[in-house]
């Protein structure tokens, strides 16, 4: 096993650590610099020793390709470089930067959490007092979905205390498209030309000679009652009630038909999973299981899709969903999620919580957060079943309501 040598003030590397549950892979020994000892090779810095960790880990957080991975170095390198000795107008500056580039991204690369996401936020943690809502709204939003979806789950919260952000004040990001943009401003100029005619063809036809008939007057009597009606607003639509975030989210039965390991990264599966998409189709899904399952079991089994997130690469290949595990408290274990009774189900059969039913969206726009807001909230507890906060996972099927299990993980997580 690797030696991680880890300084107390060393918060970045201590985040990685206790987030991806490292301990089976290094044994931390509290030290005065920081390094790690790996077949008796020493690996120094932090951010290197933060990949090794992930890699080990959860190979997820480096990236779904190898320009997602460079991204994530490029992050690494600026918040070491920027964050070295900085001024208040360097922490502005750097602020600003990190705002616009969340503008329109719920994450700093990719749609999930990366190393990058865990560094940048254990670095910039300590000067978070310095942002504001008016000016670095999207950076605040940011700040609290890592602190409640990394810090909060590696119980670091002593460590990194949570930063008490009102969210109510923060506005909902405003995205622009660079070429609508360009289009719409187009658009309005060229409708303004045509306007500006109009205007013209207009006050030419009323400066020609003429009486006005009764006609003519009742023509401009009309025209004041249109105005006068358009002044008068039509009543506002009633607003629909607010449906459950949990409700939005599609969480299916699924059944594996085959997986084979992936041919460019050797911790993750590729999956051939029938989510009951119908017309015989199976969608294709990445998992990094390849450390908690050997090959042979994951043939032919039933297991709980995430069916309705944005497809995303993974190593060249696209994923169009996400199996669920759950996750003992201490990291040793990592297993499938999978229906209490199978013969009652079949592929496509969706899970629900009762009291907190809805339609669920087609896919999950990145930027609502929808299901990093409520994963933290996903559990096991002592009987192995799968809740959401004290809710059961229930299957709709035929026979009634069926729980859905982890084999033997109790007080554990899910994702």
């Amino acid at each position: 096993m690797a030696t991680l040598r880890l300084p107390e003030n060393n918060k970045d590397v201590n985040l990685v650590y206790k987030y991806t549950k490292a301990e089976s892979v290094a044994r931390a020994e509290k030290a005065d610099s920081l390094s790690l000892e790996v077949n008796g090779e020493t690996i120094d810095g932090p951010h290197t020793i933060s990949k090794y960790l992930a890699s080990k880990t959860q190979p997820e957080l480096l990236g779904a390709n190898k320009e997602e991975l460079a991204q994530i170095d490029e992050w690494l390198s600026w918040v070491s470089a920027t964050f070295k000795n900085p001024s208040s107008k360097e922490i502005n500056a750097a602020f600003q930067k990190l705002n616009e580039h969340l503008s329109a991204r719920t994450f700093l690369v990719g749609n999930t959490l990366s190393v990058a996401d865990l560094n940048v936020f254990a670095t910039v943690h300590g000067q978070s007092k310095n942002a504001r809502v008016k000016t670095t709204p999207n950076l605040l939003r940011w700040l609290d979905l890592v602190q409640n979806v990394a810090v909060k789950a590696a119980g670091l919260t002593a460590e990194l205390p949570l930063i008490d952000i009102n969210l109510d004040d923060v506005p909902e990001p405003v995205y622009v498209d660079p070429k609508k943009d360009k289009k719409d401003k187009k658009d309005k100029k060229d409708k303004k030309g045509e306007d500006k005619k109009g205007d013209k063809a207009e006050k030419k036809e009323e400066g020609k000679p003429g009486k006005e008939g009764k006609e003519g007057k009742e023509g401009k009597k009309d025209k004041k009652k249109d105005k006068k009606e358009k002044k008068e607003k039509a009543p506002p639509a009633p607003a629909e009630p607010e449906q459950p975030v949990i409700s939005r989210l599609d969480i299916r039965v699924g059944f594996i038909r085959s997986c084979k390991k992936h041919e460019g990264a050797d911790s993750l599966y590729v999956e051939e999973i029938d989510v009951g998409d119908g017309d015989g189709k199976a969608r294709t899904i990445v998992s990094g299981l390849v450390r908690w399952y050997p090959l042979e079991e994951m043939q032919q089994r039933w297991v709980l899709v995430m069916a309705n997130l944005k497809p995303a690469s993974m190593r060249g290949i696209k994923s169009e969903g996400m199996v669920l595990c759950a996750t003992a408290p201490d990291g040793s274990k990592v297993e499938l999620l999978s229906p209490a009774d199978t013969s009652k189900v079949k592929p496509g059969d969706r899970v629900y919580f009762e009291g907190l039913e809805g339609e669920p969206e087609k896919i999950l726009p990145p930027k609502k957060k929808y299901f990093e807001t409520v994963q933290p909230d996903f559990n096991t507890k002592d009987d192995k079943v799968a809740y959401f906060q004290d809710k059961p996972f229930l299957i709709r099927t035929e026979s009634g309501p069926i729980q859905v299990l982890a084999p033997s993980v109790t007080g554990g997580s899910i994702k």
